[in-house]
C-alpha cells in the first residue's frame, strides 16, 4: 500500500466533516488520482478512515496532521498504517520504528532531514513549502541528499499553476494537492467543481 501511495504524483489532501464528503473525494480519487490524505483536524477524520478501510480498501490512504503517539495508535487501530506529520517529534520517529508503520515526517531544514535519516526515513514531507523557499529549497537540497535516496512531498502553497514545476524536481516523489478539495468547495457540496479540479489535475499529469 505504501509503494502505491508514494507512486501517485498528486495526492489529494482533505479535511472532511461528513460521510458524503469523504465518499465524493474517494470516488474521484479512484477515478483520477488513486491516493488520499485525510488530515486529522476534525473528529470526523477518524470515522472517515473507517469508511475508507471498509468500502475503499484498495485506495491507498494516509492520515495526516498527526501530532502525538496517542493519535498514531488510534489511527493504526483503525487499519491505516501510513501516517504523516506537518513536522515531527523524536518520540514519533521512535514510535514508528517500534510499531513498524509507514511514517512520513515533515521537514524544512537540513537538521530535520538528518534526524529523519537517522531513523531511516527517506520519504519526507516538505512543509510549508512556499514559506521555506519552494522549488529553490528543493534544488538546494538535491545535491546534498539525493545520493542517499531522500525524496520530498511538498505541501503548502502548491497549486495547479505551479505543481508541474515542483514535480519536475528529481527529489520530489509527489505533491500534496490541498487545492483539489478545499473546505469551501466541500461545505457547498459543489461536486461539479470538485470533479473539475480532479479532472484538470489528472490531465496535467498526462500532458
Amino acid at each position: 500500500m505504501f509503494e502505491k501511495y508514494v507512486s501517485v504524483p498528486i495526492i489529494p489532501v482533505a479535511v472532511v466533516e461528513s460521510e458524503d464528503e469523504v465518499r465524493a473525494i474517494a470516488d474521484l480519487c479512484m477515478e483520477f488520482l488513486p491516493a488520499i490524505e485525510l488530515t486529522m483536524r476534525t473528529e470526523y477524520g477518524y470515522k472517515a478512515l473507517e469508511i475508507l478501510a471498509k468500502d475503499y480498501p484498495s485506495l491507498p490512504r494516509a492520515a495526516a496532521t498527526v501530532l502525538s503517539i496517542e493519535q498514531a495508535q488510534r489511527i493504526l487501530d483503525l487499519g491505516t498504517d501510513i501516517i504523516i506529520s506537518p513536522g515531527f517529534q523524536p518520540v514519533l520517529l521512535e514510535h514508528a520504528k517500534q510499531k513498524c508503520y509507514n511514517y512520513i515526517p515533515g521537514v524544512s531544514t537540513a537538521a530535520e532531514i538528518e534526524q529523519c535519516l537517522a531513523y531511516e526515513h527517506k520519504h519526507l514531507k516538505f512543509f510549508p513549502a512556499s514559506v521555506f523557499g519552494g522549488v529553490e529549497w528543493l534544488k538546494a537540497m538535491k545535491p546534498v541528499y539525493s545520493h542517499v535516496g531522500v525524496k520530498f512531498m511538498p505541501l503548502g502553497g502548491v497549486k495547479v499553476d505551479n505543481v508541474r514545476e515542483y514535480l519536475s524536481q528529481s527529489n520530489v516523489f509527489a505533491c500534496g494537492g490541498s487545492w483539489l478539495c478545499p473546505r469551501d468547495i466541500l461545505a457547498k457540496k459543489d461536486w461539479k467543481e470538485l470533479r473539475k479540479r480532479f479532472s484538470e489535475a489528472s490531465s496535467l499529469l498526462k500532458s
